[in-house]
């Protein structure tokens, strides 16, 4: 062999280890990135259900005296976690496809699911969740007409 020749051979199989690892990382990458986004909007989801929640259940909303016609933000507690009947069933008359945008979430469908402590529904309102990508839930204990009873939020998309 002289002095700064390369062998073809010994080219050749470098060369195709490169190309091997180079397409072994491509391939991963993209799975890594999926991974990662997909980890992102459910987190995203989860917030926005808890977000939701947080609403409907820690105050009375905005403007205090709201109605179906008013409303700016969704609240339906007359104390924390203390559901006052009356607005809850002014809730029911919100149109379902503004619901989410009233409780800071308008990228999201809103499913509220009212049950008492044996899980029977005492009032829903919202869109239900059909053929869903993405769906979280939050589940508060609340007080509805001094009864125990549990408030579902379901945000999807």
């Amino acid at each position: 062999m002289y002095r700064g020749q390369i062998v073809t051979l010994d080219l050749l199989i470098a060369l195709s280890i490169a190309m091997a690892v180079i397409l072994v990382i491509n391939t991963q990458w993209g799975v890594l990135l999926n991974s990662v986004d997909d980890y992102h909007v459910r987190i995203s989801a989860e917030k926005a259900a808890y977000l939701s929640s947080f609403f409907l259940t820690n105050g009375p909303g905005y403007p205090s005296d709201w109605n179906n016609t008013n409303v700016r933000i969704v609240g339906v507690a007359k104390d924390l976690d203390v559901i006052d009947q009356t607005k809850f069933n002014t809730l029911m008359k919100i149109n379902n496809n503004s619901l989410g945008e009233m409780l800071g979430v308008p990228e999201y469908k809103i499913f509220i699911n009212l049950t008492n402590s044996t899980g029977t529904t005492i009032n829903a309102t919202g869109l239900r969740p059909v053929n869903q990508n993405l769906s979280s839930s939050v589940l508060s204990f609340v007080s509805f007409n001094s009864n125990l009873c549990k408030l579902y939020v379901t945000v999807w998309k």
